[in-house]
C-alpha cells in the first residue's frame, strides 16, 4: 500500500510539473531568448560603434592629410562633410578644423561663419560654443571691427574659461578703433578681477598704465 501511495504521489507531481511546464514554458523560453538577444545586439551595438569610431578617424586623418598638403580648400570640403554626418566627437572635432583650414585658405569670412555655425548650435556643450565665439573674434580682429568683436565676446558668460580672454581681445579692439575710455574700462575690470589668471591680470595693468591709469 505505502508503494503504490508513493507512486500516486509521484504521478500527481509529474503531472503538476508537466502542467506547470506547459504554462510557464514559453514565458522562460522568451525571457532567455529576449536575454540572448540583448547580448547579442549589445556586442553588435558595441562592433557598429567600434567600427564607426575606426572610419570617421580614418576620414579625420585623410582630411588633416590633404591640409598638410597644401590643399586645405579640399581639406575644409572633407571637414564640413564630416561635420554634417552626425553630432560625434569627430564631427564637433571636424567643424572647428573646417574653421581652421579655411583661415589657412585665407577664406576668413567663411571660417568666422563656420564658428558661428558651432556657437549657434544648442545641442553643443557651452564650453565649445564659447571657444567658437572667441576664436571667430580672435581670428576675425582686422576684418570684424570694434562691434563685431564685442559682439562675439559678449556672448561668452562670466564663468567660462574664455571670458577673460575675450575682454581681453574686446579691450584691444577698442583701442584700436579709437574708443579709448572703453578699452580702459574693460582693463580696468581685467586688472581688478582676482579670478582672472595672474598673467592676464598683469597685461592689462601693464597697458592700463601707458592708457593713464584706471577708470576714475
Amino acid at each position: 500500500m505505502a508503494n503504490f501511495i508513493e507512486e500516486v504521489d509521484e504521478e500527481v507531481r509529474r503531472d503538476r510539473l508537466e502542467k506547470a511546464w506547459k504554462r510557464w514554458s514559453p514565458y522562460a523560453i522568451g525571457l532567455v531568448i529576449l536575454l540572448l538577444a540583448g547580448v547579442a545586439g549589445h556586442q553588435v551595438w558595441k562592433t557598429w560603434q567600434s567600427e564607426k569610431a575606426a572610419a570617421a578617424g580614418a576620414a579625420f586623418t585623410a582630411a588633416l592629410n590633404q591640409a598638410q598638403a597644401g590643399k586645405p580648400a579640399d581639406a575644409a570640403k572633407a571637414f564640413a562633410d564630416m561635420a554634417a554626418s552626425g553630432k560625434d566627437g569627430y564631427a564637433l572635432l571636424a567643424r572647428f578644423q573646417q574653421a581652421a583650414v579655411l583661415i589657412e585658405a585665407k577664406d576668413m569670412p567663411g571660417a568666422i561663419a563656420a564658428y558661428d555655425a558651432i556657437a549657434a548650435d544648442s545641442g553643443i556643450n557651452q564650453r565649445f560654443r564659447d571657444l567658437a565665439n572667441y576664436l571667430a573674434a580672435f581670428h576675425g580682429f582686422d576684418t570684424l571691427g570694434a562691434e563685431g568683436v564685442r559682439k562675439h565676446v559678449a556672448a561668452i558668460p562670466g564663468d567660462s574659461p574664455w571670458y577673460a580672454n575675450g575682454r581681453e581681445l574686446q579691450a584691444l579692439a577698442e583701442l584700436k578703433a579709437g574708443n579709448r575710455d572703453a578699452a580702459r574700462q574693460q582693463l580696468t575690470a581685467l586688472a581688478d578681477d582676482p579670478l582672472v589668471p595672474a598673467g592676464l591680470r598683469g597685461r592689462a595693468a601693464e597697458l592700463l598704465a601707458a592708457l593713464g591709469g584706471p577708470v576714475q
